[in-house]
């Protein structure tokens, strides 16, 4: 389903538009982070896609550890016996600024490229998967925890560190939440 608007009622209630209908709630919480964009105004947040690919297993891999490179825009790890490699955004930073999932020739080319030249020059591998998602990110890289309007929250702007502080930004909407009521 696709929210295209949420907003406070002088009721207190939150109401969803949504493509199938309306959707109404006592409270809501925004947390679509780079895909907020359309659905809240006035707030500094904009859309950063990441591209991502993970390789096969490789034999005897000795590479452990989480890696940067190039000021964070590529980096790197291990997951087991594979390498996840992702980044890449600056090389074309307009048309990674937006909500399509979906992986370009250009970056690909380029991670496949870094994992050629540099992790693993003498080392044969194989991609097994690739994969888009859509950060969100603003002129500050502090997330975005605030209530919008009567019983709207919003969690976003976590700037590409979604999964590493996600529950923490859940943990503090619900203690405003529960302060605001």
């Amino acid at each position: 389903m696709n929210v295209t608007a949420v907003n406070s009622t002088s009721t207190g209630e939150v109401v969803a538009i949504t493509n199938i209908g309306k959707i109404k709630a006592v409270q809501c919480f925004v947390c679509t982070n780079g895909l907020s964009e359309t659905i809240l105004q006035n707030v500094d947040i904009k859309p950063a896609r990441a591209q991502v690919m993970i390789t096969k297993p490789i034999k005897d891999l000795i590479i452990k550890g989480t890696f940067h490179y190039q000021q964070g825009y590529y980096y790197f790890r291990n997951i087991e016996d594979r390498i996840l490699i992702g980044g890449g955004r600056n090389l074309d930073i307009s048309g990674e600024t937006t909500t399509i999932f979906e992986n370009t020739a250009l970056i690909t080319k380029e991670l496949r490229s870094i994992l050629k030249k540099h992790i693993l020059p003498s080392t044969p591998f194989e991609i097994d998967y690739q994969w888009s998602g859509i950060m969100g990110v603003g002129k500050s890289k502090k997330p975005i925890i605030k209530e919008i309007s009567s019983n709207l929250y919003c969690g976003i702007r976590l700037g590409g560190m979604g999964v590493a502080i996600g529950t923490l930004v859940g943990k503090k909407l619900s203690e405003l939440a529960k302060e605001s009521n």
